[in-house]
């Protein structure tokens, strides 16, 4: 649960003295500390951001070795693609799933939920480094002509 900010937005014109220093330094009780890092100078010695390619390598290496298409939608000649948006869990479990952008065809979106529901839980090669993280994985469904 995310506590909305309760402090008071002054005018830019406000006549409260700031020095150059703490403009540049402090954020806003509004803003979070990623969006600090974006407008200020990062020091030498920041950590880079952390690269995810292989967690999303993995996930897809699993989805494509199960995933299987739907006789209703090879019957009704659907093809399409859908984007499922996962939240994956430190230890590889599997939080929440839906999908986020529909093939058109309700039997391809049902299965690319279901084959990401079964491909968990997930072994992850390295730490996260984090409580979740939410991915997009877009899953195709092509019949061969």
């Amino acid at each position: 649960m995310v506590a909305e900010p309760t402090s008071t937005v002054k005018p830019a014109n406000a006549s409260t003295p700031m020095s150059a220093e703490s403009e540049t330094l402090t954020p806003p009780s509004d803003q979070a500390p990623v969006q600090m890092a974006a407008i200020s100078p990062a020091p030498l010695n920041a950590p880079t951001k952390r690269d995810f390619g292989w967690l999303s390598e993995t996930i897809l290496r699993r989805v494509e070795e199960l995933k299987r298409y739907p006789a209703a939608a090879r019957v009704d000649r659907a093809e399409g693609k859908v984007v499922v948006k996962a939240v994956i869990n430190e230890d590889g479990d599997l939080g929440e799933v839906e999908v986020i952008q529909s093939s058109g065809y309700p039997t391809l979106d049902k299965a690319a939920v279901e084959t990401m529901r079964q491909a968990a839980p997930f072994h992850l090669p390295h730490p996260l480094g984090q409580p979740r993280m939410t991915i997009r994985i877009p899953m195709s469904y092509r019949l061969d002509r």
